[in-house]
């Protein structure tokens, strides 16, 4: 049976349970507020892609979708004892960081072109505080080669909630924006790959900062 709650919905109940329970954290300790749903398509692939200022991201983007989401955690986490198993029965899969991750970004277009919805952070690593900076081509190159709705993603307030280097929870507001999909640069008016790349980075991280001062300005 789908679980419909507030227009979310998955035939797994584990996840049902678990994005129930997450998003009641995100109401009790931030007054979630989520803008752009009906942006995100019912059904097939779509890739969101945010901005990163806190470990508690993914659970925040994950509980504002209306769809069960997949997203990449770094290695290390999965050695954690308890941590790892969690996160991986709520969908996170492994990333290698400080070089390519082939497997990874395989990985992640084989989920996107199965139907699934996967979260991923273009900047590859947190923001120190709070400042949009550059995608990486890994982000890109997903985008590029997986040809599903490419969903941009601006959220605040994790940063306050568990800011960085701490180990205490605080009250803060939380607010998550999805934009409408991106219309990316075409390879074909490009001489590379490399220069493409930049180019739907720059439009990937115009159109989140686009969604920033959205947020900020109302």
């Amino acid at each position: 049976m789908w679980y419909t709650n507030n227009h979310f919905w998955t035939s797994r109940s584990l996840y049902r349970w678990g994005h129930r329970i997450t998003n009641l954290f995100c109401k009790a300790v931030g007054r979630l507020e989520v803008r752009g749903v009906e942006h995100i398509p019912t059904e097939g692939g779509v890739l969101f892609l945010s901005n990163h200022v806190s470990f508690l991201d993914p659970v925040i983007v994950g509980s504002a979708a209306n769809r069960e989401v997949h997203y990449m955690a770094r290695s290390n986490a999965f050695d954690i004892p308890g941590l790892g198993k969690i996160i991986a029965a709520y969908n996170a899969y492994p990333v290698n960081r400080g070089a390519p991750d082939l497997g990874a970004l395989r990985k992640t277009i084989s989920l996107l072109k199965n139907g699934n919805a996967v979260l991923i952070f273009p900047e590859g690593t947190r923001s120190v505080d709070g400042t949009l900076g550059k995608a990486r081509d890994g982000a890109c190159f997903i985008a590029h080669r997986a040809g599903v709705p490419t969903i941009p993603v601006f959220h605040s307030g994790a940063e306050r909630v568990l800011p960085r280097n701490s180990k205490r929870l605080r009250r803060a507001q939380l607010t998550v924006t999805f934009g409408e999909p991106l219309e990316l640069a075409n390879t074909g008016e490009f001489e590379t790959n490399r220069e493409m790349y930049q180019q739907m980075g720059n439009q990937i991280m115009d159109a989140i900062a686009d969604l920033r001062d959205q947020t900020l300005s109302s």
